[in-house]
């Protein structure tokens, strides 16, 4: 039972992945990074306890990060933007496939750590041992996609609402 102490931070990660993702989001530009933000520092938090990266794994890593923020940016072009006239408020729905896929590599990579630790018996700990290394690289290289992801995300989100929002400001002016 005492295993199990490890999971706490996962999970509440991956409460906040899903709930975050579940529910429209209400679009504030100051605060559009925050959450890619966490996501990269749990990421980075991650892969950190690792030892020293081979020139193979920075390759795949770099390559994670390329994809991630490309992907990430065009995805955003297809998410629909609604302003609410009244408040000048810009709202976004968050896809399922994002989320998704967001949660799924947290929790391959938060399983990986768990099960090879040898918490669950001594086949998954053979798995582990036998191809930890390239499970690892994959897991690690996931979330690098998924930061990236967000990064760029919110990168081009923040390029996409402004406009919005300086026309709605300027349509709030009185005439002249």
């Amino acid at each position: 039972m005492h295993g199990f102490g490890s999971l706490i931070a996962p999970a509440l990660a991956l409460y906040f992945i899903v709930r975050r993702g579940s529910k429209p989001q209400r679009i504030k530009p100051s605060r559009l990074w925050i959450f890619p933000g966490i996501i990269t520092l749990l990421a980075l938090a991650a892969i950190w306890n690792n030892k020293a990266p081979s020139l193979l794994e920075i390759g795949v890593y770099a390559a994670a990060v390329a994809v991630g923020g490309v992907l990430g940016w065009y995805t955003t072009q297809h998410i629909e933007l609604t302003l609410d006239e009244a408040t000048g408020t810009v709202m976004s729905q968050p896809t399922i496939f994002g989320t998704a896929m967001t949660a799924a590599v947290f929790v391959a990579r938060f399983a990986l750590d768990f099960l090879s630790a040898g918490g669950n018996g001594n086949g998954l700990k053979a798995l582990a041992v036998q191809h930890g290394a390239s499970l690892v690289l994959i897991a690690n290289a996931g979330l690098l996609f998924v930061a990236a992801r967000g990064l760029s995300r919110a990168w081009h989100m923040l390029a996409r609402i402004n406009p919005i929002l300086e026309q709605h400001k300027a349509s709030q002016l009185p005439p002249t």
